[in-house]
């Protein structure tokens, strides 16, 4: 929950949740300094939020594709201590982990 409490991360996991992004799409999209970016992605595949979906070679640099492992995600509170979670999984995304 901490991850989409974060609004870096936030806009991270929306920006992936439809298809792969390269980090220099997010950055420019979300319009992050580099380091937040790389920063803020690490600590979403850390906690398996985020996966590498494919890498590209591109003019003699690799270039890392992430993609959400959620399609959606809606948080319902019922009250300052209950709330409910409903997540649909990217199943190609699941498929990497």
């Amino acid at each position: 929950m901490s991850a989409l409490a974060d609004e870096h991360m936030r806009r991270i996991l929306q920006s992936t949740s439809i298809s792969d992004r390269p980090v220099t799409d997010i950055i420019k999209e979300q319009d992050l300094s580099h380091s937040t970016a790389y920063k803020k992605i690490g600590e979403l595949v850390k906690w398996g939020l985020l996966v590498q979906f494919k890498s590209e070679i591109i003019e003699g640099k690799r270039v890392a594709y992430y993609k959400s492992i959620f399609r959606s995600i809606k948080i319902n509170y019922i009250g300052p201590l209950e709330a409910t979670v409903e997540a649909e999984p990217n199943e190609d995304a699941l498929e990497r982990i």
